[in-house]
């Protein structure tokens, strides 16, 4: 079971596009923007894709990004991942919350390798210079947890046993994870 935690969404959400409403940037980022803060994807993929359409690629990769969250809050995740990848393209800002989006966009359309990927990225920059852990740390948990998921759907056996080992360390608590573990041992 892939895991989508609503309340680390609406952190990314307001994470990505804090900095550019706080610049006062165009009205149809603000305006998308809110939008998306009230739930009205459809309005909030119109404005960003006036957005997406700028010479300026800064602010064509914010619009990119915020169709994404439009289309992730309709549940469409195979245009999320192709607006999120093409922010990227655009240069947005590599994150680990817009590679944490894309990982779940791609588990959900089940492309478990591309999902793995990302979140192999964002997890790496996760990691700041002196080594701590610089995202929010239920997002780090919820990608870790997809990582073992992504593993399995790919039958890669004995990388899910490792990554599960690491997750126990981690988070010994978690009963799903060690359902899992008794499950690889099967394998």
């Amino acid at each position: 079971m892939i895991r989508k935690n609503s309340k680390i969404v609406r952190t990314v959400m307001t994470g990505i596009f804090a900095a550019g409403v706080l610049a006062g940037c165009a009205n149809p980022q603000k305006e998308g923007t809110a939008a998306l803060e009230e739930g009205n994807y459809e309005e909030a993929r119109e404005q960003f894709q006036q957005t997406a359409e700028s010479d300026n690629k800064e602010k064509a990769a914010e619009g990119y990004r915020g169709i994404g969250m439009a289309y992730y809050g309709l549940e469409d995740y195979g245009a999320a991942l192709e607006a999120f990848e093409q922010a990227a393209a655009q240069g947005a800002e590599q994150s680990v919350q817009l590679y944490h989006l894309m990982s779940v966009c791609a588990m959900q359309t089940r492309n478990f390798e591309k999902a793995l990927e990302y979140i192999q990225t964002g997890l790496g920059l996760a990691q700041t210079s002196d080594g701590k852990e610089s995202a929010d740390a239920d997002m780090l948990r919820e990608m870790r947890y997809n990582e073992i998921v992504c593993l399995e759907q790919q039958a890669d056996w004995e990388s899910a046993k490792q990554k599960v080992e690491e997750y126990l360390t981690e988070y010994p608590d978690d009963e799903n994870v060690q359902k899992e573990a008794e499950f690889l041992k099967t394998r």
